[in-house]
């Protein structure tokens, strides 16, 4: 399988305390991993590393950061350069997105015009539909919408993008969301990866109900690093614990 990311000797450090010494992994193609430690440990400090790089803003939001080592694309560019593209990455990040009065539609094309590709209205509708969202593609957006909706909204226009991207990152993905929606996401991922089978993802979640996971990075306090290890979810999502939960 082709290379996707690798970490090269990546460490990282708030003022005195090391997070990550000396890191290496490398993810290729298909791969599909949760990942799990503590709260603290900078799960979401790496991913966002990742998706948006060594960035100002970054060294804004935690003080006394200070990274050192690569993390390649699998084009050989450093992601650690916030000025490199990532057009093959697609990330939801943790945080709820603040909407400033915008449409469904114009997140979407916002989205996709971000990584150069078109819109394609056929898969938005059909997502809306399955989100029972469609009434309000084009409702103006304001700063009241629920979590829930919130989530779903950024969720959707993360998977537009696996148009052209290689890369899912999702920073608990499943937050705010009913049983039934995150079933729903479940089932749209599983369809995303039929589609595209090489398709590589990296999430962060505590909940063990998102079955197209089938591996994990696993942060050893000792090491201060990732151990891979076998994943297997729970099956909440079965025909019968759904008619249960969802009647």
């Amino acid at each position: 399988m082709k290379r996707l990311l690798e970490f090269r000797n990546v460490t990282i450090s708030i003022n005195d305390d090391v997070f990550y010494d000396d890191l290496n992994l490398v993810i290729s193609e298909g791969d599909r991993f949760i990942f799990l430690g503590p709260n603290g440990v900078g799960k979401s400090l790496l991913l966002k590393l990742i998706s948006l790089g060594y960035s100002r803003n970054l060294q804004s939001e935690y003080k006394g950061l200070k990274v050192k080592g690569q993390i390649l694309d699998k084009f050989g560019n450093d992601l650690l350069d916030p000025n490199v593209p990532r057009k093959h990455i697609s990330y939801s990040e943790q945080m709820d997105t603040p909407y400033n009065n915008t449409t469904i539609l114009e997140e979407a094309e916002t989205a996709c015009a971000g990584s150069e590709i078109d819109l394609d209205a056929a898969k938005l509708d059909r997502l809306l539909d399955t989100f029972n969202l469609t009434k309000k593609k084009k409702k103006r957006i304001k700063g009241n919408v629920s979590g829930g909706e919130g989530k779903l909204i950024q969720l959707i226009t993360r998977i537009l993008k696996l148009q052209k991207a290689d890369i899912l990152i999702l920073d608990e993905p499943l937050n705010h969301l009913s049983f039934e929606n995150s079933r729903k996401f479940n089932d749209v991922i599983i369809e995303e990866i039929r589609k595209k089978p090489e398709l590589a993802i990296i999430m962060v979640s505590h909940c063990r109900a998102a079955n197209f996971i089938d591996k994990a990075l696993v942060y050893d306090s000792n090491s201060k690093t990732l151990k891979l290890a076998d994943y297997s979810a729970y099956d909440c999502f079965s025909d019968d614990f759904c008619s249960f939960i969802c009647t």
